[in-house]
């Protein structure tokens, strides 16, 4: 009997074990991509945050047809464990889906190198090479590494398109100093509301995805207003977002569209468009992120000043995802 009040605690209610926490600190947002050149990928990942136990995801979103993995090992600070699926080394992942792998013990601080080995010819299917450390310009299957045992409050996404997304290891996500860990979710070419999967339908997989994301910032609309969308289907398309993560218990944080005057699509009728949309954002967000103020040239504010312009006159360079990074405060 004693055994028994033990087990079951003095009122009679069974003891619940702690739910483990998984804070998300890395991702590569899945793409349609060229496969593996050889059967093994190696591949080193600036980590968000640090923890003492990790997990693994890998996404088959894209595919239309099952992958299989045979082995995925990761390895930090001199320690190497190769993960398991459901205790098993390999696993099958089929079309349109992802897969967790079983937790390990390792202790995580800054860099995770990650080896998958699947058969030649399997699409990589992840947009990392934005986002990676490493002599591979892609990685292989993994879309997400998390962490338990973790110090950070939570996660914050930054949601965007290829000024977002950033170049090689450059961006102004990466450059944000925050106390969260910092994600990045740009896509390059990406729209609010426009295209296969715009920022209204993929705030879901790419932002929403883990309990613990406490706050987004989204930076979009250049894609849809150079092709034609307007103002108002911009607006429509960031008050849905802001929704969808309000209804999530997720803060939401908007920052102004960059200069782009110069760029071959620029006309005249559509940076009024991006002026309606940057004047509506200011006036609704007390908390409104002013990229726009922050990279455009004082002589001509319709443009990137010289100094922060990539050449394109669209792309903010390195420099400017400095300034551009000092002004968010996550």
């Amino acid at each position: 009997m004693l055994a028994l009040l033990l087990a079951c605690g003095a009122s009679g209610v069974p003891v619940r074990s702690e739910v483990i926490r998984w804070l998300p600190v890395w991702q590569a947002v899945p793409t349609l991509s060229g496969s593996v050149p050889d059967q093994s990928v190696r591949t080193t990942v600036d980590l968000a945050a640090g923890g003492t136990s990790v997990r693994v995801r890998l996404s088959n979103l894209m595919g239309i047809k099952p992958v299989r993995v045979e082995q995925v090992t990761v390895t930090a600070n001199g320690e190497t464990r190769r993960l398991t699926f459901d205790r098993s080394e390999g696993v099958t992942i089929r079309a349109r889906a992802e897969v967790y792998s079983d937790a390990v013990r390792l202790d995580v601080t800054k860099t995770l190198e990650i080896s998958t080995y699947a058969p030649a010819g399997t699409p990589c299917q992840a947009r990392a090479h934005r986002t990676i450390t490493s002599t591979r310009d892609q990685i292989c299957l993994v879309s997400a590494v998390e962490v338990a045992g973790f110090t950070a409050p939570g996660a914050v996404v930054m949601f965007g398109d290829s000024i977002t997304e950033g170049f090689h290891e450059n961006t102004w996500p990466s450059l944000v100093q925050s106390d969260y860990a910092v994600l990045n979710a740009g896509i390059s070419g990406n729209g609010v509301v426009l295209g296969n999967a715009p920022m209204i339908t993929r705030v879901y997989r790419d932002v929403l995805f883990s309990n613990e994301v406490r706050k987004v910032v989204l930076l979009g609309g250049i894609n849809d207003i150079q092709s034609g969308v307007s103002a108002e289907e911009v607006i429509a398309g960031i008050r849905t977002v802001q929704l969808r993560c309000r209804n999530e218990g997720v803060e939401f944080h908007v920052g102004t569209i960059t200069p782009w005057r110069g760029w071959h699509a620029w006309t005249e009728e559509k940076e009024q468009q991006r002026q309606k949309v940057n004047a509506w954002i200011r006036a609704t967000f007390r908390d409104a992120i002013d990229f726009d103020e922050a990279v455009r040239d004082p002589a001509d504010p319709l443009r990137l000043r010289p100094e922060f312009d990539s050449g394109d006159h669209l792309h903010p360079n390195g420099n400017a995802f400095g300034a551009m990074a000092r002004l968010v405060r996550v």
